[in-house]
């Protein structure tokens, strides 16, 4: 569990079971989806993955805090959005619409077949449902798309409308691959993929001097990683508890809602078989990201 209590209430991975099991079993690791992928040269520069973010919106996103124990839809929903924006910092001629998660949390638990009163999901499952049902904007939502707690227990509940799926049918996730050692990690974040994570791995939470978080106790959590480094090897995990948490300095410029984990606990984050690299096309390619992403410039 995390140090601070309060927070018990938004852990919502409901961890490996058999219906998790039976979901992840319908993906391919990373490197059989993608072999192309892995190995390349040896890194020694930071990828950091979240400039995506300033280059397409100036800034970082203004994302709220979880009301509920919807995290799983928290990291596959942000990590969509920050595939959209790695796409069109690539050159794809579209507009950036920031993704209604209370949707993914629904249609995640609609195919897991966990509609209740008993908050959570599963990654796999959510992956599952970007790719089959699709997904909305909280734009197409119009004034029913700002975040709630309350629709996301509702939908979690009785599901997502029809009327609202309907708009969802067009827009899918294009592949997802499972993610489970560092190299499959690093091969997805150097192309521009973003992987999220479902762990009970538990962090304090105060970063160090280097940005980093300690591995600490146990939580049933989803979050996602936005970028890698290899001078102190270590992934950047995406938070969705605020602006203001974890607290403590940041590194290589890293979001406030941010914090780094080091490999060896990454590791072990990944070997619990819910982590997932996202794919706007059907295929993982190869891509030359922006030097700026690659090389850090504190200016």
């Amino acid at each position: 569990m995390s140090e601070d209590t309060s927070l018990q209430h938004l852990l919502g991975w409901r961890g490996v079971d058999d219906v998790q099991r039976s979901f992840a079993g319908q993906f391919s690791p990373l490197a059989v989806a993608a072999p192309r992928l892995m190995g390349g040269p040896s890194d020694s520069q930071p990828i950091l993955l979240y400039k995506a973010w300033r280059d397409v919106l100036g800034k970082d996103p203004e994302y709220p805090s979880q009301q509920i124990g919807d995290c799983v839809s928290f990291g596959h929903g942000h990590g969509n959005d920050l595939l959209q924006c790695v796409e069109i910092s690539l050159g794809e001629p579209a507009i950036y619409r920031e993704t209604d998660t209370e949707f993914i949390y629904a249609t995640s638990r609609e195919v897991a077949g966990i509609l209740g009163r008993q908050d959570g999901s599963y990654g796999a499952a959510a992956v599952k449902a970007m790719m089959t049902v699709g997904m909305v904007s909280r734009a197409m939502l119009g004034s029913d798309g700002t975040y709630s707690g309350q629709r996301a227990k509702a939908w979690g509940l009785s599901g997502a409308p029809e009327a609202v799926k309907a708009e969802a049918a067009p827009f899918k996730l294009g592949s997802a691959a499972q993610v489970t050692t560092w190299d499959e990690l690093v091969g997805a974040v150097r192309n521009g993929y973003p992987v999220t994570i479902c762990t009970a791995q538990g962090f304090t939470l105060e970063r160090d001097g280097d940005g980093f978080c300690r591995a600490r106790g146990r939580w049933g959590h989803c979050m996602f990683i936005a970028g890698v480094r290899f001078d102190r090897p270590g992934a950047c995990i995406i938070q969705s508890w605020g602006p203001a948490t974890p607290t403590g300095p940041r590194g290589l410029d890293q979001p406030s809602f941010s914090f780094w984990a080091d490999q060896s606990v990454i590791e072990r984050i990944l070997g619990e078989g819910d982590s997932w690299a996202l794919s706007k096309s059907p295929a993982f390619e190869e891509r030359e990201l922006p030097p700026a992403w690659k090389y850090h410039d504190a200016a």
